[in-house]
């Protein structure tokens, strides 16, 4: 098990450009969760060193190797696209799904964003609204993009957050999901159509996120295809006659040593029958020996 374990960190670091081969669910699970969670370990310091920058109004490094987090994210990236792309095609699927999570994440984005932009413009105390129009006219009133920065890190350091916060979720608390369904109701009554196109892309953006993770999950545990496939032979070790209890032969390793060719097989044959005929002739016929 150690030694499979080993094997796995190795094809990592070695396979990084194998995007044709195969790879157990072992060796992409050894490697991927660890190297999400030193990305996960290594983000909070990351963070607080650029929100210190921004607040002392200086440029913070912008080699992103300076920082643990987004250097291992893109030192890792092209190894962990491969094994990826080597897991699912060891479970006999293609390639092509590994765009999941990049799909994921893309409608995380938009979804994240539509509800960063509904639920402060919804908040009837104005507090949201208030916030965005602040934020705007800083950017806009400031020289540079730095200079916009460094405005809005010192605007946000100012602000009372538990408390902008506590009304925000209670906002959010507060929506009513039936509006929604009762505009989409009315909007595919007038045009059924556009009514349903827009349920769609509702659904899609909403659920999108969550379906393409399960789904890559799935993908990544599923089982190695025994033998050889499109893509290569197994990883694994064939079943054996040991693997079904049956006790192996220790002496199996050698057998090349006595192996014959085809005419070395032919004149054994040949000698054998010939001894067989003599001793008939000789025991059962009685004739003396030639």
């Amino acid at each position: 098990m150690i030694s499979r374990i080993s094997s796995a960190y190795e094809n990592f670091a070695f396979k990084f450009l194998d995007f044709g081969g195969r790879a157990t669910r072992l060796e992409y699970w050894c490697v991927i969760p660890l190297i999400w969670l030193f990305i996960f370990l290594m983000l909070p310091g990351d963070a607080a060193e650029i929100w210190g920058h921004l607040l002392q109004r200086d440029v913070p490094p912008l080699n992103p190797f300076h920082y643990g987090s987004l250097g291992l994210f893109l030192f890792t990236f092209v190894p962990r696209l491969s094994l990826t792309v080597r897991r699912l095609h060891d479970a006999g699927r293609s390639g092509k799904w590994a765009k999941l999570p990049f799909t994921a994440v893309s409608l995380g984005l938009v979804l994240s964003v539509g509800l960063l932009t509904a639920i402060p413009m919804s908040d009837p105390s104005g507090l949201g609204p208030g916030l965005m129009v602040a934020g705007a006219v800083t950017a806009s009133l400031s020289g540079s993009f730095w200079e916009a920065l460094f405005n809005l890190a010192a605007i946000a350091n100012s602000l009372d957050w538990d408390a902008i916060l506590t009304t925000l979720l209670g906002v959010a608390a507060q929506a009513d999901p039936g509006g929604v369904l009762d505009q989409t109701g009315a909007l595919t009554a007038h045009d059924p159509l556009l009514g349903f196109q827009f349920l769609f892309q509702f659904t899609l953006i909403a659920l999108g996120p969550f379906i393409a993770l399960l789904l890559h999950l799935y993908f990544m545990l599923l089982p190695s295809q025994r033998g050889e496939n499109a893509h290569g032979t197994s990883p694994l070790p064939s079943r054996t006659r040991r693997s079904r209890g049956r006790p192996e032969n220790a002496y199996a390793g050698y057998a090349y040593l006595t192996k014959r060719t085809e005419e070395e097989e032919r004149q054994l044959h040949a000698a054998r029958k010939a001894q067989v005929r003599e001793l008939y002739q000789r025991r059962v016929l009685g004739k003396p020996d030639s």
